[in-house]
């Protein structure tokens, strides 16, 4: 399944990309997210509960960043499995300074499979569209009510 996306916010692409790497915030802003822990050796544990249609469940799993160039680009990986399946996905982002704040272009491949699959790719798109709009709306939010 492949997804891509961007988002837009009114501040500077420093304070973005530090938003995107505070664990504090990630854990507030990241749907589902019932915990998420930073390891020494720069991976995230994570567990979410989430649901699409009638699939809903608890994952656990990995996040990992590599190709990091700050502030400006970075992949995420990550890896997850419970009871409705599991995922793999790949995600590049691309940060950029724009007159009104900060731009964030986003692609990711994924590859779901289990139960959580038989929903659909159509549907399964949808919902991981909802939750990545979700996420970056929360995050401008978080932003707002700190500065």
């Amino acid at each position: 399944m492949k997804l891509n996306g961007a988002a837009k916010f009114n501040v500077d692409v420093n304070k973005i990309w530090d938003s995107l790497h505070d664990e504090e915030i990630l854990q507030k802003v990241i749907p589902g997210c019932q915990q998420l822990t930073l390891n020494e050796n720069g991976e995230y544990d994570v567990i979410l509960k989430l649901g699409v249609a009638a699939v809903k469940g608890e994952y656990i799993g990995k996040v990992r960043l590599e190709d990091i160039d700050k502030p400006n680009y970075y992949i995420l990986h990550v890896e997850g499995s419970g009871n409705p399946g599991h995922v793999a996905a790949k995600m590049d982002c691309h940060l950029s300074q724009i007159d009104s704040g900060c731009s964030l272009k986003w692609q990711c491949d994924a590859v779901v499979g289990g139960t959580i699959a038989s929903v659909g790719n159509r549907v399964l798109s949808g919902v991981a569209k909802f939750l990545a709009d979700k996420f970056f709306k929360d995050i401008q939010k978080t932003i707002k009510t700190s500065v």
